[in-house]
């Protein structure tokens, strides 16, 4: 899937649930998780929380699957909760390994959205 089709994704409320299209990456407003089913069984996924009192969102842990290493899969997860973070005026906190590295790749893009 290229950056520009993600970069143009489209957003739909459904029951609980924020699927965004164009990466079928789905946010689980109950479980607190980005995902995507990479296979069957199997969910590549990015856990957050949300702290409502001073408007952060802490992305916590991101898991792939086998299946689904080397894919591209972890930075759709991430991108897709910068964009919901950004969407829902959420600071973001990062408390996962995976996100530090996507956001020192892309901190010119994200940097006023990150506490420090």
């Amino acid at each position: 899937m290229s950056c520009m089709l993600f970069a143009r994704t489209v957003a739909m409320r459904i029951s609980g649930t924020r699927r965004l299209f164009s990466s079928n990456v789905t946010n689980d407003l109950k479980r607190s998780k980005f995902y995507i089913n990479v296979e069957k069984t199997n969910e590549a996924y990015l856990r957050y929380s949300i702290d409502v009192n001073h408007n952060v969102i802490n992305l916590e842990h991101t898991f792939v699957p086998d299946a689904g290493k080397g894919k591209g899969i972890g930075k759709m997860l991430a991108q897709a909760a910068f964009q919901y973070a950004i969407e829902h005026n959420l600071k973001v906190k990062l408390e996962c390994d995976f996100t530090v590295k996507y956001y020192r790749d892309n901190e010119t893009k994200y940097k006023e959205y990150v506490l420090q």
